[in-house]
Parts: structure tokens; sequence; C-alpha cells
């Protein structure tokens, strides 16, 4: 696997253009070299869906992120890199949430979505999950335990992990304007739980 494979699949133009022809090379080579490694260690919990997270979400922006660190960016300009690209497919998803955001009864049909949609994509063998409301006014769920910290911060580099906490909030604004996303924090950003919390905006 590659990051052909992946929805970054255009990683090595953009580090062309970003970093120059010579340097966008070792970059885009570093990370290729990366996200090989992790495949190869990585222990997909005997779980479909846990592999296609690791496989072509957090591996792909882990390495691309490792690798900028090794040719001598900083932290925080090798952050704002990856968040600029992961923040390009929020926006994707952004403009199809809009769709289902602007659908009459929107709210009703996400809430009885909701449940089986977090049990069949973000299962225990990577998160743990605790309902906390789930009525006709909000649908409110906390994540005590997330892969992606998880994961991200066993290769020691847990300050990447709020680039997907932020893309949360990008993509889940789409549902405006008939469900509104709210946070209060994210395991990531130091708290003890990420919460999620959609609203009916009726």
């Amino acid at each position: 696997m590659s990051y052909q494979d992946t929805k970054y699949n255009d990683l090595s133009s953009v580090c062309n253009i970003e970093y120059g022809d010579e340097q966008g090379t070792q970059i885009y080579k570093k990370s290729e070299q990366y996200f090989h490694q992790m495949i190869n260690e990585a222990d997909y919990r005997n779980s479909e869906i846990i592999k296609n997270h690791m496989n072509n979400n957090i591996f792909p922006v882990l390495a691309y992120y490792m690798s900028i660190l090794d040719n001598g960016f900083d932290q925080q300009r090798a952050y704002d890199m990856v968040l600029q690209q992961t923040q390009k497919h929020a926006n994707i998803q952004k403009e199809k949430n809009r769709k289902f955001g602007s659908m009459p009864f929107a709210f009703l049909m996400y809430r009885l979505a909701a449940r089986k949609v977090m049990d069949k994509n973000f299962p225990i063998e990577g998160w743990e999950t605790e309902w906390v409301r789930y009525d006709k006014q909000e649908v409110h769920f906390d994540l005590k335990r997330c892969l992606y910290f998880d994961v991200i911060s066993s290769y020691g580099h847990p300050e990447l992990c709020t680039v997907f906490c932020k893309n949360d909030i990008t993509a889940f604004s789409g549902y405006l304007p008939k469900i509104r996303f709210e946070r209060n924090g994210t395991i990531g950003e130091g708290k003890e739980k990420c919460d999620f919390h959609f609203i009916n905006n009726k």
C-alpha cells in the first residue's frame, strides 16, 4: 500500500509545490518510508474498520508530519502544513454533510442512524463510547478512549491529534442549518474525554 491508495494520493505533487522539487521529493519519499513502516508494525486488532482508520487516515497524516520534522521544519510549521492538507478533505466532507443538513427532518434521520453508525465505524476495539443524551433535542456522546490519540501518541506526537479534532469541527459544521455541532474539548487537547453534541437547530 502507498499514498496512491489513500485519499492523500496527491501528496507527491503537493510536496513539490510547497517545498520545491528537491526538498519536496525528499519529504515525500521519507513520508512513504514512514508510511510503509507503520503499516508493517500495525496492530489492527482483528478489525477491518480499525485497519481502514489507520491506513487511510492516521498513518498517512502522521508519516507526513514526521517527515516534515525530519527535514528541519519546526513543530508549528509541520503542524500547520498537515492541518492545511487535512482540512481540504474535511471541507469535502463538510459539503457532503451540507446536503444532508439541508434535508427536511435531518435531525430525526441523524438521531435514528447515530448509534448504528457509531457502533459500525467506531468499534470498541478503538473507542470507548458513552451515550449521554439521545432525544429529540440532542444527540450527545462522549469518547473516553480514542484510537487516533492512542496510535499517534505511541509514535511520540500526541500534539498532532488535534488536527483530527479540528477536522471534526469543519466537517460537522456542514450539518447546519438543521443540526448544530458543539464541543467542550477533546482528549487530544488534554481533556478527559471528547464530547460530541449534535443539537436539533430547528
